[in-house]
């Protein structure tokens, strides 16, 4: 498992995390507090982004089945180089420029980096790796939320920002030399003719995934959970800022990471031991609950803390079940069209949970965690059905 191309796609995604992480968590304060916008408006400018990412994941994945998984993750690289510019500019032409880019070289970052993973690892240990994964990401955005709280509390968001770009072209560089290619895995079909696009995005691949029972159900795991994802990203850290300042809202980023980090290796070793199938249901179950007690507790410091750092938890954990998924249902020339098409209903779900949030929060700050929790309820479903159908078979 601990090859040199998945110890360097750690070290890539672990910067890429520092970088990007913080942007994440801060860019709804920056909005409010630097633009003198509302949370509304923060929703919108992400909005295009988060969609652009979820269609270049379908083209990421076709052109890391085809032309190996390093030309995409170098291009998702470029995004994390841009997207610290955010801080540096209030002009809405360069913000949306910025936005739009990283949001279409996510897309590829994702294709690539989880395609990577699922040929670099073996399958028995893919569960193990997957959480060594998206730990390398969640450490390093909570390190980066907390530099980032206390750079932009004793200077600028405009230093943070600067440092950011600088950071990540250091990364680009550094991955384009030394992250080894994989042997590409092949249906043993040639390419058909017409046309570049047709062929870039293979549309008919990815119908015939959608076509499939089981790649439906997976669908539906990654966007009604992502839903609450994208109403905390938005919303927690507006509401703890309100209440404790930028300095606690990196604090509190960089805590619920690294809580997520322990998550995610517990719910790796797990699902190499018993499976991914009840690990996910229980996690959806989790986050369910916890989003109710936001969605009642959203006045008190203490109880968004708690709610919003097991809800990561919960939610990171989820996360760490899907590789296998996504392992479990494509075969070996298909794993980039699985990571595509499932990062587009990734997309989907922050994209509504964080514009909807958006327009719910001026209703109450109820509605939108509750609206989360109903969809989670649904998730929940999903996986039970997924879990039931499992044990009925093998039974």
């Amino acid at each position: 498992m601990w090859s040199r191309g998945f110890i360097l796609l750690c070290g890539i995604v672990f910067v890429v995390g520092l970088v990007t992480g913080p942007v994440q968590m801060l860019f709804p304060v920056y909005a409010e507090r630097i633009l003198e916008e509302t949370a509304l408006y923060a929703a919108l400018l992400r909005a295009l982004p988060i969609g652009l990412g979820g269609i270049s994941a379908l083209i990421g994945g076709t052109l890391s089945d085809r032309f190996g998984r390093k030309p995409a993750i170098l291009v998702g690289i470029t995004g994390a180089v841009v997207v610290g510019g955010l801080f540096t500019t209030q002009t809405p032409l360069f913000l949306w420029g910025i936005l739009c880019y990283e949001g279409i070289a996510s897309g590829f970052k994702t294709a690539g980096g989880q395609s990577y993973l699922i040929s670099a690892v073996p399958p028995e240990r893919l569960g193990w790796a997957t959480g060594w994964y998206f730990i390398s990401m969640t450490v390093g955005s909570a390190v980066g939320s907390a530099i980032a709280g206390e750079v932009i509390d004793r200077t600028t968001y405009s230093v943070f920002g600067t440092g950011a770009v600088i950071l990540a072209g250091v990364l680009f560089v550094g991955a384009c030399l030394f992250l080894p290619r994989l042997g590409q895995q092949s249906s043993g079909s040639q390419q058909k003719p017409g046309g570049i696009w047709k062929s870039t995005l293979n549309v008919e691949a990815y119908l015939n995934l959608s076509r499939r029972r089981e790649m439906r159900m997976l669908i539906g795991l990654r966007i009604f959970p992502t839903y609450y994802w994208g109403s905390v990203n938005l919303l927690m850290p507006i509401l703890i800022e309100r209440i404790a300042g930028v300095k606690a809202t990196g604090y509190y980023g960089a805590i619920s990471l690294l809580f997520a980090f322990g998550c995610q290796l517990a719910v790796g070793r797990i699902c190499d031991a018993v499976g991914h199938r009840a690990p996910a249901l229980v996690a959806n179950a989790i986050v369910t609950l916890l989003a109710f007690g936001v969605a009642f507790f959203h006045d008190s410091l203490v109880a968004l803390e708690i709610f919003g750092i097991l809800g990561a938890g919960a939610a990171w954990g989820l996360s760490t079940t899907i590789p296998r998924f996504i392992n479990e249902f494509t075969e070996p020339d298909e794993k980039g069209h699985g990571v595509g098409l499932t990062h587009l209903a990734w997309s989907t779900g922050f994209l509504l949970g964080y514009v909807a949030s958006g327009f719910l929060i001026n209703i109450s700050v109820h509605v939108p965690f509750i609206v989360a929790g109903i969809s989670l309820i649904v998730s929940t479903g999903i996986a039970y059905k997924l879990w039931y159908t499992n044990i009925r078979i093998t039974n």
